[in-house]
């Protein structure tokens, strides 16, 4: 069955959302959270602006996190492709 138009016109939109917002916290410098895909509760992926991703638990307070560790170069390409993120305007 094949999606109607107007979904397929939202979820570009949504898509384009997303980036903007990856982009505009790497204009900032800071790491884009990228939630709970598949991981733990209280835990996250940040990525970075150098292209680094993150696995972190937070505190309660969610004003700062332990790293849990750091994702291989393969991991962090193959989480962007999953979860539809490539590629980053920014450090492509």
């Amino acid at each position: 069955m094949e999606k109607p138009d107007f979904v397929l016109e939202l979820e570009k939109q949504a898509a384009l959302a997303v980036e903007r917002l990856r982009e505009d916290s790497f204009d900032k410098n800071y790491p884009f959270l990228l939630g709970n895909m598949k991981l733990p509760k209280g835990h996250s992926y940040l990525e970075f602006l150098d292209g680094r991703i993150i696995i972190a638990s937070f505190s309660e307070n969610k004003k700062e996190y332990h790293i849990i560790r750091t994702l291989t170069d393969t991991e962090s390409h193959e989480l962007r492709e999953t979860y539809n993120l490539l590629p980053c305007q920014i450090y492509s």
